[in-house]
């Protein structure tokens, strides 16, 4: 059973933006600014956390303003962070694009969370239980995934290793992404990633034969994949999209906080599921619910 998350996946901070539309090639649009607020495994973290599996950030961190707000951000969900602060660069952040429908398209400018040696991550100390949070971004990271992939490819058997292949999916170097995948226990993407892994059918001969693939569909639930089990498909939960930004990390961290809990496979998607309507109900990247949220969500909802 799952008792703690480890994130190598990388925290960076999201400065959102309100947009009509995308603007056109050379064109200009005028936005209103929501706000700034830590992102990436973040959304993660603090997921599962606010909804009882707690976590440790082992990814990096820089020296400046975004490397304090992250920081922070973390310190305020009981994160503790394992690496120190690169004294040289800050850390990263992107620029979210919400559409009115609550799509978002991203930029993203790295900064110290782009960097990663072998000898930074050595020193990580694991246990049993651990499930170790792996993102596709950190994997495309000229400067950070080859490091990553070394790493999680030597992992002991008995740590669960979970990918989400993110929106980089297509970019991540073909011999790292391999090395990853045949150490996956549990990949959790959308359709589009999929998409750009080749299919599920190819993503199926990729991982170990008792990996679990939960292919996230939004408005159409989820479904769990094995390559050695039938599908089956998780109901959504129906709501109106405000913000998507975070929301495929909210499912992320909610499912393992359910895996956490004992429950079994539907049920953990399930609340996964719960938790991401949650957070694209509401403005804001890393809206994940807590226990009582949920509960008050669920009761408005039925």
């Amino acid at each position: 059973m799952i008792k703690r998350l480890v994130s190598l996946g990388s925290v960076i901070v999201d400065l959102v933006l309100e947009v009509p539309r995308l603007p056109d090639r050379g064109g200009d649009v005028l936005a209103s600014q929501r706000g700034m607020a830590a992102g990436g495994a973040f959304n993660v973290l603090s997921a599962a956390a606010r909804l009882g599996l707690p976590g440790i950030y082992a990814g990096p961190h820089g020296t400046g303003p975004f490397g304090d707000l992250v920081r922070a951000a973390l310190a305020r969900e009981g994160v503790p962070t394992t690496m120190p602060p690169n004294p040289d660069l800050d850390t990263g952040w992107t620029l979210a694009l919400v559409e009115p429908d609550g799509e978002r398209t991203f930029v993203t400018v790295t900064g110290a969370d782009a960097l990663v040696t072998p000898a930074a991550l050595r020193p990580t100390e694991y246990r049993g239980g651990d499930a170790v949070y792996v993102s596709g971004y950190d994997l495309a990271y000229p400067g950070a995934g080859a490091a990553i992939a070394e790493h999680v490819a030597g992992l002991a058997p008995e740590l669960t290793v979970v990918l989400d292949p993110g929106p980089l999916a297509a970019d991540i170097e073909t011999g790292r992404l391999a090395s990853v995948m045949r150490r996956v226990d549990i990949l959790t993407l959308n359709a589009r990633e999929l998409g750009a892994l080749g299919g599920l059918n190819t993503v199926l001969g990729q991982v170990r034969p008792t990996a679990t693939v939960i292919l996230r569909q939004g408005p159409d639930g989820a479904t769990i994949h094995g390559v050695e089990s039938r599908p089956v498909s998780v109901p959504s939960v129906s709501v109106k999209a405000v913000d998507t930004s975070g929301a495929g990390d909210v499912h992320v961290g909610a499912s393992l906080a359910g895996l956490a809990r004992g429950l079994g496979w539907a049920n953990a998607v399930l609340l996964g599921n719960r938790a991401a309507a949650y957070a694209v109900s509401r403005p804001g990247p890393a809206a994940g619910p807590t226990d009582d949220q949920l509960q008050e969500f669920g009761a408005s909802r039925w």
